[in-house]
């Protein structure tokens, strides 16, 4: 279902459907932050990602690096795998030892409601608020992180 996935982000891409995409100071609808199990209160860091996406495969490695240093715990880490065939994400997600919690988007909802226009997709959450988001592959994400919190006034 590769094909099908692949699809949908250069459909999402093509048309510039990003009418009920988040944007920056949008809240997120509360049945999105139950799925996510979005800490109220905690900056939430939320990687979208897809066992397709090699760039994704790369970043994953950093996000955990970033994780390590933040040993206050001060930053929530969820990924949102966005695999239709949820055999495909499990595996994707073994293959990398991923150690954050993951909401499986086999139904394509939660990636619908962000509207990225590509993988992988950073949005940073606060207050159920989008406060800021990357989009497209970034060397030493884990720097652009820490980089991106201090902006936003957190230190960790």
């Amino acid at each position: 279902m590769r094909a099908r996935s692949l699809a949908f982000f250069m459909a999402l891409f093509l048309a510039g459907n990003t009418t009920n995409a988040y944007e920056i100071g949008d809240t997120i609808d509360p049945e999105i932050t139950e799925k996510l199990n979005i800490e109220h209160g905690k900056p939430a860091v939320i990687e979208f990602f897809a066992s397709w996406c090699a760039s994704c495969a790369k970043e994953i490695p950093e996000i955990h690096d970033f994780i390590r240093e933040d040993k206050k715990n001060i930053v929530q880490v969820i990924g949102v795998d966005v695999d239709e065939e949820l055999d495909d994400g499990k595996k994707f997600q073994s293959d990398l030892n991923i150690s954050f919690p993951v909401y499986d988007d086999t139904d394509q909802r939660v990636v619908e409601a962000f509207g990225p226009i590509g993988m992988p997709a950073l949005y940073y959450v606060i207050d159920n608020k989008v406060v800021r988001k990357r989009i497209g592959p970034i060397n030493h994400i884990d720097d652009q992180i820490r980089e991106d919190l201090g902006d936003l006034g957190i230190e960790l």
